[in-house]
């Protein structure tokens, strides 16, 4: 449970991992869709700095489930922690508000995540590597299907593979936290070009990629995720710096 319980998971893996879910929580789509409906920078500042405090809730999932452990004695599933203890704690009626609850909370974010997931594998794979003809109808129903084939999946999982989830997400998060580097350096440094961006996110999910296939994630302890960030980062800059091609931030010519 506690880092530490592992040989190769200690705690340099668990900062490295934090770190990389930190950077990489704006990165998902779902996440930065919304700053396009925003009405202002200002606005998309303000949630920036918002936000992140409602991740601190989720302390409160981690001290029910040790207290679980503490209470309940030789509890086996832990996915049931929180309810086995509510169940002991309180009467059988408030059980039903619980579940209510935890439904709800977990329908709203996960229509949330599947809608983006469907509409990306419609329109970003379908639409735009297969079939630029399509029409929107088409990649509507393409969306609706796909809908129903990544609940599906999410409901295997759930039910067959359900420690697999955790570590879909924290690979999920070695992926998309390789377009960390890229936004950054593309807001603040002027000299960052498209290709020194480019070929930093090639190389970071080529270095994920190869770590993880191989068996060397965590490598020397680290997250694999972080190990492919830092490369892509090394190697953003030192392009950006040794060609000069296309800027991201475009640079105003002299009148």
């Amino acid at each position: 449970i506690f880092p530490g319980a592992t040989t190769n998971m200690d705690v340099l893996w668990v900062m490295s991992t934090l770190l990389l879910t930190a950077m990489g929580f704006y990165m998902w789509p779902h996440v930065f869709g919304s700053a396009f409906s925003a009405k202002s920078d200002k606005i998309i500042k303000r949630n920036a700095i918002i936000m992140p405090f409602y991740q601190i809730p989720i302390l409160l999932i981690f001290f029910v489930g040790f207290t679980a452990l503490l209470v309940i004695p030789g509890l086996e599933n832990g996915d049931l922690s929180f309810l086995t203890l509510v169940n002991q704690t309180y009467p059988a009626w408030f059980m039903g508000f619980v579940g209510a609850a935890g439904a709800v909370t977990a329908m709203v974010p996960a229509a949330i995540l599947v809608l983006f997931a469907a509409t990306l594998v419609a329109k970003n794979i379908y639409k735009t590597g297969f079939k630029p003809e399509a029409g929107e109808e088409t990649v509507m129903r393409l969306s609706r299907f796909m809908v129903l084939v990544i609940m599906a999946l999410g409901l295997v999982f759930a039910i067959f593979f359900p420690n697999e989830l955790v570590n879909l997400l924290i690979l999920g998060y070695d992926g998309v936290c390789q377009f960390f580097p890229g936004v950054i350096l593309g807001l603040f440094w002027k000299k960052a070009s498209r290709n020194g961006v480019f070929w930093g996110i090639i190389s970071g999910v080529g270095i994920v990629a190869l770590l993880i296939l191989s068996g060397n994630d965590p490598f020397l302890g680290i997250n694999a995720g972080f190990v492919g960030l830092v490369v892509n980062a090394a190697v953003a800059v030192i392009i950006s710096l040794l060609y000069r091609g296309p800027r991201i931030i475009g640079e105003k010519k002299n009148a």
